[in-house]
């Protein structure tokens, strides 16, 4: 049933979401230069890799988060995992530049079901050896 549901909205992952098309902003998704420049493996990128601890607050169990965490942090070349909390909320590690991080966050709160009412945050050490996003459990 829930492969359904994201299938059924797999369009608000890579093109417009529907708080975008309200705003009239066209896609949510970075140009092709953008993601070069996402993707890019250079010693610059590399020294300025963080890991980041999140916990998440609000509606986030039910409604695709750690599918969606996990769609969006493999499009994005992130590292980490998520996982869902017997309290109701979402614990989530993610490793890659700053600025992708960012990224990720923005297109995670940008979601039809997902609504974050409160994210608690800690930077870690990085993980050289991680290569990959999961969904823990």
């Amino acid at each position: 049933m829930i492969f359904d549901f994201l299938k059924k909205y797999s369009e608000q992952f890579d093109g417009a979401s529907h708080r975008d098309i309200e705003k009239g902003i066209s896609s949510s998704s970075p140009s092709s230069a953008d993601e070069d420049h996402i993707h890019s493996s250079t010693k610059e990128t590399a020294d300025r890799m963080t890991r980041r601890h999140f916990v998440f607050h609000g509606s986030v169990q039910g409604v695709g988060f750690r599918y969606t965490a996990q769609h969006l942090a493999d499009s994005l070349g992130l590292t980490g995992y998520v996982q869902n909390e017997y309290d109701g909320s979402v614990t989530c590690e993610v490793q890659g530049p700053p600025y992708v991080i960012d990224e990720f966050l923005r297109r995670l709160d940008n979601q039809r079901w997902i609504h974050i009412t409160d994210m608690e945050s800690e930077t870690l050490n990085v993980i050289s050896d991680e290569t990959s996003f999961r969904i823990t459990y």
